[in-house]
């Protein structure tokens, strides 16, 4: 694990309709996959579904980061076909990477899991991602943040042409939820 001191970033709910997510979507990520999800999947979870997307700001106000929480079912063969939280995508600005951005994206997104978690009840208390196994660099912040691999072997993804991916998981949850009476 890092000994690097927690990043402390600020992170603001917006909507794919903002000037925020605008400016987001013009990065130049490396990975075209990245643009994709952004342009083709996220806005429709946001509008469809239950996902939230929060932007990121450093001390000086600065938009280091993004990141995506969903609560959905793509992952329910794990969990007994129950809701679960998901991270459809997250991402440090590539402008700015390695300063430990996107470890403190991924603890506040853990933390937002077991919020919901917490709330919604019925939710399981599982949160998913998937990451694309040359991801070498979001696999090491994943494992250091407590989630494993629950795919053995890694999937290919076909909107990727064949790029492998894997799926990881980690439990999240606070005490008990408000419809779980304490013992």
């Amino acid at each position: 694990m890092s000994d690097r001191t927690p990043i402390t970033l600020t992170p603001v709910l917006v909507h794919p309709s903002s000037p925020v997510f605008a400016e987001i979507s013009a990065w130049p990520f490396a990975d075209p996959f990245v643009s994709r999800l952004l342009r083709d999947d996220i806005p429709q979870r946001v509008q469809f579904g239950n996902c939230r997307l929060w932007a990121y700001r450093d001390p000086d106000g600065q938009l280091v980061g993004f990141g995506t929480l969903d609560v959905c079912e793509d992952y329910s063969v794990y969990t007994a076909g129950k809701p679960h939280p998901y991270i459809p995508l997250l991402a440090a600005n590539p402008t700015v990477k390695s300063k430990g951005y996107g470890t403190t994206i991924v603890r506040h997104l853990i933390d937002e899991a077991a919020l919901l978690g917490y709330y919604l009840g019925e939710c399981h208390d599982v949160l998913f991602l998937d990451v694309y196994t040359t991801s070498v660099k979001a696999i090491e912040v994943y494992t250091n943040c407590g989630f494993i691999p629950v795919t053995d072997p890694p999937i290919p993804d076909p909107q990727e042409g064949g790029k492998l991916y894997i799926v990881m998981a980690r439990r999240v949850s606070v005490a008990t939820s408000p419809s779980t009476p304490p013992d």
